[in-house]
């Protein structure tokens, strides 16, 4: 990469592997440390994760002012809107499909509420900036291997599910919960593909925080988020395999797009 005036980023160069991870890392950081600070001043509850929502968009921020002038940002998109409709086909599929298990299992119900939404965007501004708004840019840009995108994907998707091994603490059993970070490692694989494919975080920023809030809002096995129940039930089961296609099926568009993600990506890097 050709280099023009601006910070120096030697590790990126030097070791972008770790750099993705650092990509991880850092923002996890902030986020913890930002989120602690106004826990203690505002409390939890809507004001509260509005707060964390906007410290996500402080990062994506960050992100773009750390690399400028070489990365033009996350947020231009670089996709027509049937082209993003033709990526989204199967979340919607996968929504569908979901809604229809939770239905056939009694495990729907309905209670919106301000504090749900609030939710919802601090999950999808947080985690996308969390995991995705440094580490993809980081490694598109800095990788030198041909298969640089799937070093990133596997990266990123895999500590995306890891880390919600945390969710232990909320109440769940170790099982339960072990299952539901595989499948989120699947569920990151496709909002990354969503990222790559588009060039624009705001992408998957909104399917994640739609879907959040949609669980937060009719799952009635979810307890503030975090699944509780004790066994792993016939339903869990068929949701993780649900997950599982959904991930299969972003890494599918990802291969069919490796010309166009090559286009967008070294559009986004000055070179």
């Amino acid at each position: 990469m050709e280099k023009k005036k601006g910070i120096h980023h030697g590790i990126c160069e030097k070791a972008p592997v770790l750099a993705v991870i650092l990509g991880i890392v850092i923002p996890f950081l902030i986020s913890v440390c930002t989120e602690a600070i106004g826990s203690s001043l505002i409390g939890e509850g809507a004001i509260f994760y509005l707060y964390t929502a906007l410290i996500g968009i402080l990062i994506i921020v960050l992100v773009r002012l750390w690399f400028r002038p070489n990365y033009k940002g996350a947020m231009k998109l670089h996709a027509s809107a049937g082209e993003v409709v033709r990526l989204l086909i199967p979340f919607f599929v996968y929504f569908v499909v979901s809604l229809v298990l939770s239905i056939i299992f009694h495990e729907f119900g309905f209670a919106p509420s301000f504090t749900k939404l609030c939710m919802g965007l601090s999950a999808g501004f947080g985690e996308e900036a969390m995991f995705r708004a440094a580490t993809i840019p980081i490694g598109l840009g800095f990788i030198k291997s041909e298969k640089k995108v799937g070093i990133t994907l596997g990266i990123t998707s895999l500590i995306f599910g890891l880390m919600h091994l945390a969710n232990i603490q909320g109440g769940g059993a170790l099982a339960v919960i072990a299952l539901q970070a595989f499948a989120t490692i699947f569920m990151g694989i496709y909002l990354a593909m969503l990222f790559i494919c588009t060039g624009s975080i705001l992408v998957p920023i909104i399917v994640h925080a739609f879907w959040d809030f949609y669980c937060f809002t009719t799952d009635i096995t979810l307890d503030n988020g975090i699944l509780v129940q004790q066994n792993i039930t016939l339903s869990l089961a068929l949701a993780v395999v649900v997950n599982v296609v959904l991930g299969i099926a972003g890494i599918v568009i990802l291969y069919k797009n490796r010309d166009k993600i090559k286009q967008i990506w070294d559009e986004k890097w000055s070179r």
